[in-house]
């Protein structure tokens, strides 16, 4: 064995350096990533996106164009082929035109571009009858039929949202959790309605209606309305520090009343109402209960004179204030004057709001005067 004459070199070359040891959701969590204290700070939304570079960033693509068996192009199956294929096919290096890289540069663009609307929500214009309470907010639109419940469908429900917020609650493990709550009303428009108040993790709206709205196709009540369109008579209701009065008004009135209250009604099947409102106008929440609660505590004509033994009469100005009597009792006869107790004041002294004897009065009063 012979001895080489050439003085051996060794040259130590470090081929591993920081970010062949890191991998690239590593690198990109170095410039990505928020702290717990920085998130509730708001400086997620200022950091920097993760860009897909590898999308428009070829390993092994340059401005001279070479091919690279194996890293830009396909691997070659044996050497032998690979050796014959150079043989024909000598390397040449050709460099880039200047519209070549202006192209590739368009293309980067493109792909951005793309990447950033692909996030936008296609919002159609709706029209202005159709939008919520502000602007593009999902807040007061409608929302469809709720999704069926065990085979019973609501195909002529309509739901409206009617406010959505962000809760928290302390706890002792994880500290401040977030979530989303939403209150959600729907209803056929012919007296059925039903509300409830959805929840979901923070930054899900969409679920938290999605659940107030199954909750509401469940918890559904009835309220009569007097000719499907207004309440049968005016009622008081309050809830928490909400007071609210409504009173019946003729058709083609049309409704008065909250906005919030205006989708309930709408819900329901209410067309003509005047709703005041007192207190606490934003706890939306006790708003829909004061409200709901009045609306189910109200009497009929039928149960009004059931419950009184005597006779319903409404006296209408295009009838000149003539009675015409629309509810009598069934399960009993109708009490006489001599039968009613002497301390009902409301009972005796009912006549002493008809119009004909406040006119009576006037008209005594004038002649007294005139004595």
């Amino acid at each position: 064995m012979g001895l080489s004459l050439i003085p051996l070199l060794i040259s130590r070359s470090n081929t591993v350096n920081f970010f062949q040891r890191r991998t690239g959701k590593e690198l990109w969590k170095t410039i990505t990533s928020v702290s717990k204290s920085g998130q509730k700070k708001g400086r997620r939304a200022t950091r920097q996106q993760v860009r897909p570079v590898d999308r428009f960033y070829r390993i092994g693509a340059s401005a001279m164009n070479v091919k690279f068996p194996g890293l830009n192009v396909p691997p070659m199956p044996s050497i032998a082929e690979a050796k014959e294929v150079q043989r024909q096919e000598p390397m040449k290096l050709l460099e880039q035109s200047e519209e070549d890289m202006k192209a590739q540069l368009g293309k980067i663009r493109t792909t951005l571009e793309d990447l950033g609307t692909r996030k936008r929500r296609n919002r159609e214009k709706l029209h202005p009858l159709e939008r919520g309470f502000s602007g593009t907010q999902i807040v007061g639109q409608k929302l469809g039929s709720p999704p069926p419940a065990e085979d019973v469908k609501f195909d002529d429900f309509e739901s409206y949202c009617l406010e959505v917020k962000r809760t928290s609650n302390m706890t002792r493990v994880f500290g401040r959790v977030h979530t989303m709550s939403a209150l959600v009303v729907t209803g056929n428009g012919c007296g059925v309605g039903g509300y409830a108040v959805g929840k979901a993790p923070i930054h899900q709206t969409n679920k938290a209606i999605v659940n107030a709205m199954n909750q509401a196709a469940r918890k559904l009540f009835f309220v009569e309305l007097l000719e499907g369109r207004t309440i049968y008579q005016d009622f008081y209701a309050e809830c928490r520090n909400t007071r609210v009065f409504a009173q019946r008004r003729p058709e083609g009135f049309g409704l008065s009343c909250h906005p919030r209250l205006q989708k309930i009604c709408e819900a329901i099947g209410i067309k003509d109402i005047y709703v005041k409102v007192e207190g606490s106008t934003k706890n939306y929440l006790a708003l829909t209960h004061a409200f709901v609660t009045g609306l189910q505590n109200q009497e009929t004509h039928q149960q009004l004179a059931e419950r009184k033994g005597l006779n319903v009469v409404e006296m209408r100005p295009g009838r000149h204030y003539l009675p015409q009597i629309i509810a009598s009792p069934i399960t009993k006869e109708v009490a006489k004057e001599e039968d009613l107790p002497p301390l009902d004041v409301e009972m005796k002294l009912g006549r002493a709001f008809s119009f004909w004897v406040v006119r009576r009065r006037s008209s005594d009063r004038l002649l007294m005067k005139r004595r």
